[in-house]
């Protein structure tokens, strides 16, 4: 769940939540609100980009230009009211149809969003639009100057940021010129495996049958939020910003508390999560978890604690349960990507998942790797095989989970790689280096 680097109506009566009709609710004629081109990446700098953040082209070619686009577009919200939300489009400068890829990100508790590959996990993106593929990221809602908040983990809003960005991007598509092959991919990491998995779901929910999925591949996603992941609450644990988030979140949507929900922490988190989750949200994973006992229970009142611990019907152990994404059935093509390091977002998620859904479906494929990457080293391995997943698709193969034995080898010899360019971007090139080689609206070589 967390940023690359890094994821549940019964209750209340949103009958939204539980994917109604999306022609149930008043539409806008238009879902683009306005398009703005922010940066022209020419091929020249991107090899040069490349060769510097030492991205391998025997891994990843640099075979185009890309532009990318600021969209503010319309989604649906909770209340079936449409707001404004934000996110960033890569289109491939070629003359040729290209398919879509959509990458949602991880977790992230500041509100602020970078623009361009100064952003790690944009840095997917273009990995993508380099080979002629439409990269979409999706900020969420609340975020970048979005409307609302941010709802932590919850399978509706993470879906609806993500569909309702697709529609808009597909109305910029005819002014700019571009085509589109009509395939659709879905991937992200951490929270946004969380995110990817609950987009394929809605999007298979008969609600948005005009966009048509080609396949998806979440990667190290807490599907398991009554399960697996839950087990986190009770030992000592590198990430217990997530717990609070979560509590937070859903409160914000969906009055799980009666009164003030600070009221459920401890002193002196009490205090310190008042003041982390308060407007403007500036801090960010790190600066909470420095905060934060190492248990995470160890931060709730005993009450509650006996409550999630007893009570089934706890409201927000059936919030939890109501955004697991594992007691489901995918018709489009999945790769499930963990690896067996992962200590952060459990890799046993996806266990536990595949292991729920293979009997009922011969289109899930599980592809665990790694004995001993944890999440933030896994994270290049399985985006690299994420990208093969679907070029395998866009080559026609038959047997797209089946990798030639030079992809292999490439895939093995990108972990190394990717995670040492990932580490020497961070430390050496900033937004700096980044506006050097990206000239705004600048002209092609």
């Amino acid at each position: 769940m967390k940023n690359i680097l890094l994821p549940f109506s019964i209750l209340l009566g949103f009958v939204f939540i539980t994917g109604a009709s999306a022609e149930a609710f008043t539409t806008p004629d238009h879902y683009l609100v306005s398009y703005e081109l922010k940066y022209t990446y020419t091929k020249d700098s991107l090899d040069k980009f490349w060769k510097r953040t030492h991205i391998p082209q025997i891994v990843v070619p640099v075979r185009n230009a890309v532009d990318m686009y600021e969209v503010t577009y319309k989604g649906l919200w909770l209340d079936s009211s449409f707001i404004i939300a934000k996110g960033v489009v890569y289109i491939p400068k070629v003359e040729n149809p290209s398919a879509e890829m959509v990458y949602c990100h991880g977790t992230r508790i500041g509100l602020a969003q970078s623009y361009g590959i100064q952003d790690l996990e944009q840095v997917v993106c273009m990995m993508h639009a380099v080979d002629n593929y439409i990269a979409i990221f999706p900020f969420y809602y609340g975020f970048a100057g979005g409307e609302k908040e941010h709802v932590y983990q919850d399978s509706w809003t993470e879906a609806m940021a993500t569909i309702y960005m697709i529609k808009a991007c597909r109305e910029i598509y005819p002014q700019i010129g571009k085509s589109t092959s009509g395939q659709l991919f879905l991937t992200g990491y951490s929270q946004g495996g969380h995110a990817s998995f609950a987009t394929h779901k809605f999007l298979e929910s008969g609600n948005f049958n005009e966009i048509k999925l080609t396949a998806s591949s979440p990667m190290s996603g807490a599907y398991d939020m009554t399960g697996e992941q839950t087990k986190t609450m009770w030992r000592s644990y590198t990430q217990p910003h997530y717990l609070p988030y979560l509590i937070l979140s859903y409160q914000y949507a969906y009055h799980l508390w009666p009164g003030d929900v600070y009221d459920v922490f401890k002193e002196p988190y009490k205090t310190k999560m008042r003041e982390v989750f308060a407007q403007p949200r500036i801090k960010d994973f790190g600066d909470v978890n420095a905060m934060l006992p190492k248990i995470p229970s160890e931060m709730i009142v005993d009450s509650v604690v006996e409550r999630f611990r007893t009570d089934a019907s706890f409201a927000f152990t059936c919030k939890l349960k109501e955004n697991c994404l594992v007691d489901w059935v995918p018709k489009a093509p999945v790769q499930l990507c963990a690896c067996y390091g992962d200590d952060e977002v459990m890799y046993k998620n996806t266990e536990v998942t595949y292991a729920a859904m293979h009997t009922k479906t011969d289109v899930v494929h599980k592809r665990v790797f790694g004995k001993h990457l944890s999440h933030n080293p896994c994270a290049p391995f399985a985006i690299l095989s994420s990208k093969f997943f679907f070029d395998n698709f866009r080559k026609g193969k038959k047997h797209p989970e089946k990798f030639s034995a030079g992809r292999k080898l490439i895939l093995a010899l990108g972990i190394d790689i990717a995670n040492h360019q990932a580490k020497r971007h961070l430390r050496k090139y900033g937004k700096v280096e980044h506006d050097a080689l990206a000239s705004r609206k600048g002209k092609l070589d």
